[in-house]
């Protein structure tokens, strides 16, 4: 448990201001105890101590004090200041964020800071929430700090910024979100259960009123519950499989109706559905293409089961045209809005760009403009056209991808044949390294070769890394790789 209270100077802007800190919430300059008081209390108990500061000049000589006490904190502290304009305030009254964070490193470095955004919210009128404008600018001013930084934000407003703040939490394990509550804030269950179930408990903090906070915590303890997943999130959070092993999550193609039922009754893991466009009364329906059948299926039926089954499943989606990209975001959009979406949803197309320019696909700035226009809570999942791989993943094609991905907040995963990896995987991990939103996905099935043909790369890229890459393999060629794995251990 933390003791949290609001700290500012004796007499501020008064004209008997001393530089003695006290305890007191603006517009309060006036108190019976000082911080050091306060703090001989709280040194009693076995509690955290979390400041709040709303002016910069409270924070120096409150630092001070900590100094002096050093010896005998031995306990986590948390120094608070909202140094940002967050959601719905116009009037700039933060504390200076470049005078807040140097003096923290100056003086009393060994804290978590706890960085915040001012905002309003009023009940019943219109809310804006996080934008990525605010939540870029607060990185970029704390991303060069090497303490924990728990960012608060206010929980009424975070699940339509989560997609940002799922990012945010990506970019250091020492990050983690302080969830709070405002006096009058609307708040309920599902907005906490939804953040809990799109992140790690140890990522989440929460200061919230009762009796909100028991009912929260009696519901996410509830066993057999469905989860509340955010479909652009992280394939590892969302199946769980052991030591986050992306092997451990089996890929999946239905051939037929028949076999799809099946699939969605007795397995688990990705399924994968070729998706086209068919002209119905003028307007274009996205539909799956199933192999050995005629008649198709429409994308919004087959969502329909996926939602309706039981077992965990996450759809890619490989769209062949790019006619279908956009009524395929607008249905999904429109299932988004409806809380039909409760699955992972990748879309995949083959694309084309720099140096892997190829008549006859997607651009690919076209491809991610018409995604981040339409529906832009997915993961996105490129590849490159098969006729630019005759050299394989050379690194002319990784920079390019990566010069095309570059800026964006999606969790993506680049889509890699892994015939064509056998000479080239060095190149091809590297994209790895730019960013901890990225993964790889390596493909080999029976239409690329033998399970010998993409067995170099598989294991190559496996031998270099275990985290963040998928295999896409039928089963028989996973069982095979398997089989391969144990052998070399």
């Amino acid at each position: 448990m933390i003791l949290e209270a609001d700290v500012n100077l004796e007499g501020l802007y008064q004209p008997n201001m001393t530089q003695t800190p006290i305890m007191a919430h603006p517009p309060e300059v006036y108190s019976d105890n000082t911080l050091q008081e306060w703090l001989d209390t709280v040194l009693t108990s076995k509690k955290g101590v979390k400041l709040d500061f709303k002016s910069i000049n409270a924070v120096g000589p409150s630092l001070d004090v900590l100094v002096n006490k050093s010896s005998q904190i031995r306990r986590p502290v948390w120094i608070n200041a909202d140094i940002l304009k967050g959601p719905n305030v116009f009037l700039d009254i933060t504390v200076n964020a470049s005078r807040f964070l140097d003096l923290v490193q100056r003086k009393y470095p060994n804290v978590t800071i706890s960085p915040g955004w001012m905002t309003l919210y009023v009940p019943g009128l219109f809310n804006r929430t996080y934008t990525w404008k605010m939540i870029w600018k607060m990185y970029n001013l704390v991303k060069n700090l090497p303490q924990r930084i728990t960012f608060p934000v206010r929980a009424v407003l975070i699940k339509p910024a989560w997609h940002y703040f799922n990012w945010l939490l990506k970019q250091s394990d020492r990050y983690s979100l302080t969830l709070w509550q405002g006096n009058t804030d609307p708040l309920t269950v599902k907005d906490l259960l939804y953040v809990r179930d799109n992140s790690r408990p140890e990522e989440i903090y929460y200061d919230i009123y009762e009796p909100i906070l028991s009912q929260f915590k009696e519901a996410a303890l509830k066993p057999n519950r469905r989860r509340f997943f955010y479909v652009g999130g992280n394939l590892l959070q969302y199946f769980h499989p052991k030591d986050s092993d992306g092997l451990l999550v089996h890929w999946h193609i239905a051939s037929n109706k028949s076999e799809l039922l099946r699939l969605l009754t007795e397995r688990m893991g990705m399924l994968v559905l070729e998706i086209g466009a068919k002209n119905i009364n003028g307007t274009l329906i996205p539909m799956v293409y199933l192999s050995t059948e005629a008649s198709d299926l429409s994308l919004e039926h087959c969502l329909y089961l996926i939602y309706n089954c039981r077992n965990s499943w996450g759809v890619f989606l490989r769209i062949k045209t790019a006619e279908a990209l956009p009524p395929v975001l607008r249905l999904l959009s429109v299932l988004w809005s409806r809380n039909r979406l409760l699955n992972p949803i990748w879309i995949n197309m083959d694309i084309s760009f720099g140096r892997f320019n190829t008549l006859g696909y997607m651009p690919g700035k076209e491809f991610l403009a018409t995604i981040n226009t339409f529906f832009p809570f997915v993961t996105i999942a490129p590849s490159w056209p098969k006729e630019a791989l005759d050299g394989g993943y050379t690194s002319p094609l990784i920079e390019d991808m990566l010069s095309l991905c570059n800026g964006l907040w999606q969790e993506v995963s680049f889509q890699l044949q892994s015939a064509a990896l056998a000479e080239t995987w060095k190149d091809a991990v590297k994209l790895l390294e730019e960013s901890p939103m990225y993964t790889l996905t390596l493909e080999h099935n029976h239409a690329q070769g033998s399970f010998n043909d993409g067995y170099r790369g598989l294991m190559s890229v496996r031998t270099h890394t275990e985290e963040r890459v998928y295999y896409n393999l039928p089963s028989d060629y996973r069982q095979a790789f398997m089989t391969n794995i144990r052998k070399t251990l």
